[in-house]
């Protein structure tokens, strides 16, 4: 006889036994029963560990490195975004200010100021 069969005659035995037990008997055996329970049962999870339960239920095998693939590209692009986003809010600073400040037209015309610019706007 294997341990999971005696487990199970000794629960029968105890069951049975329990039901001609009177109520305050039986309420201690019902808490000393749940308290070994809880001392027995797994710890849950964390929040980390969930996740990966759930990603691998919605993710079978062969498509995980498809996901990991596509979250990469995801956060790559997000980071192109965001750079992309920091340089033209610059640039529209500096567009905003040369439009605002009183230059005289032919700051506009001269020659070393369209290089100035060139410059200013590659770096």
């Amino acid at each position: 006889m294997n341990d999971e069969a005696f487990a199970r005659r000794v629960a029968v035995q105890l069951s049975a036994a329990a039901r001609g037990v009177d109520g305050d008997v039986a309420d201690r055996l019902r808490l000393a029963r749940e308290r070994a329970l809880a001392a027995h049962r797994p710890a849950q999870p964390g929040f980390g560990a969930r996740i990966g339960s759930a990603l691998r239920r919605v993710f079978p095998p062969m498509m995980r490195p498809a996901a990991v693939a596509a979250a990469i590209l995801v956060a790559v692009l997000a980071g192109d975004y965001w750079t992309t986003w920091l340089r033209v809010s610059e640039m529209e600073e500096v567009d905003t200010a040369l439009l605002i400040d009183d230059l005289p037209i032919d700051a506009y015309l001269d020659s070393n100021f369209k290089a100035w610019l060139q410059d200013d706007s590659q770096s």
